[in-house]
């Protein structure tokens, strides 16, 4: 089954967030491809719920298109542009097979960014105008970035292990990514040319995922650590972390909202196979 990318409008408490996201198959939330937000609703059973659904329907606008599958989309820093993965390319069929696209706000003008024969994906647009990705172009995952208007790939960690899920810190000086090369599935962070990769995250479990907070203080990752995969907030430097949900289903893959005051994540809490998109403030409350 293909997936499509849309640009919907979230309420969060009294804030308007604007989004985009992906639906279609789902692969098993905590692999290393980042699991489909399926966000179809049950039938609706009365006027105020079809109300309320069309009013959903409005806020949600569909941007690709096609057999292929396009997924995890990211905002440029101005908000006119969306890049995003995709194997439309040469009617690629397979996820292991795609490559970065670009496309403006409203869906037009798509344009292809890299040219891999292996997997490039799970980008990160910078506030610098860089854009961080994980390509499988050299074996296993590593992450490069690039310049969104083109331009040579420049390789940013060098491992025989998986190192992927970059994402940029508000200053674009740094990135937070998920790597396997000291045996456990942990979060690192390195300067943007990818010298000085730290290790934050040293705890039994695998801990993935990592959304910096819009001030650049905190992180946000989800983790297994306590037998269950849930949604954790951490200081910067790896301490102080905290968690922010208790929930025996899943929760995870977090993204901040812009004024720093809630989580948005994935959960199947409503029932198994079944992802919504659920918020908690960065201390853990409702």
């Amino acid at each position: 089954m293909s997936a499509a990318i849309f640009r919907m409008t979230l309420l969060v408490g009294s804030a308007a967030i604007t989004l985009v996201a992906f639906t279609g198959a789902a692969t098993s939330v905590g692999a290393r491809s980042r699991s489909s937000r399926q966000d179809r609703l049950p039938l609706p059973f009365s006027a105020e719920q079809r109300r309320l659904r069309r009013q959903r329907e409005r806020r949600r606008l569909r941007l690709t298109r096609g057999a292929a599958s396009d997924s995890n989309p990211a905002w440029s820093p101005d908000g006119r542009r969306i890049v995003f993965e995709s194997n439309r390319h040469r009617n690629r069929r397979s996820y292991h097979d795609s490559d970065l696209f670009i496309m403006t706000a409203s869906g037009g003008s798509v344009r292809e960014v890299t040219f891999s024969n292996r997997f490039d994906g799970d980008p990160a647009w910078s506030r610098t105008n860089r854009i961080a990705f994980e390509s499988e172009r050299n074996g296993e995952a590593d992450v490069y970035a690039i310049n969104p208007d083109g331009g040579v790939e420049r390789r940013l960690t060098v491992s025989p292990a998986f190192d992927g899920d970059p994402a940029w810190s508000p200053d674009g000086k740094r990135i937070a990514f998920t790597s396997e090369r000291d045996g456990d599935r942990e979060v690192y962070v390195m300067n943007a040319d990818g010298t000085n990769p730290v290790r934050l995250t040293t705890t039994a479990g695998f801990d993935e995922n990592p959304s910096w907070s819009p001030n650049g203080t905190k992180i946000a990752f989800d983790s297994m650590r306590d037998g269950n995969l849930e949604i954790y907030v951490m200081n910067a430097d790896g301490s102080g972390a905290v968690r922010v949900t208790d929930h025996p289903a899943i929760d995870a893959i977090p993204a901040w909202s812009q004024d720093g005051k809630r989580i948005v994540f994935v959960s199947e809490r409503i029932a198994k196979g079944q992802r919504r998109l659920f918020s908690v403030t960065p201390a853990g409350g409702g």
